[in-house]
């Protein structure tokens, strides 16, 4: 999933996870309220955005430069 993808959904107030590379019409929105944390973990070609729900981890990979943006996106949104 592209960070253009994840700030658009969460700008709509929910995240939408989208299998990048498959063609097909399976989401999953998770609402901004149902999100408990956000951490991210940096890797050699890529950083990890982890979102954390109750019962559920979400992992995007997303490049260094747009992960910083990404986790200050959604704890901007959590805390509204």
């Amino acid at each position: 999933m592209s960070g253009g993808k994840l700030l658009a959904g969460a700008a709509t107030l929910g995240l939408s996870v989208l299998a990048t590379g498959v063609r097909n019409k399976d989401t999953e929105m998770i609402p901004v309220r149902s999100i408990t944390s956000i951490t991210s973990k940096k890797g050699m070609t890529n950083t990890t955005v982890s979102v954390i729900v109750p019962g559920n981890t979400v992992d995007f990979r997303v490049s260094h430069g747009e992960a910083k943006t990404i986790k200050e996106t959604l704890q901007r949104l959590m805390l509204a």
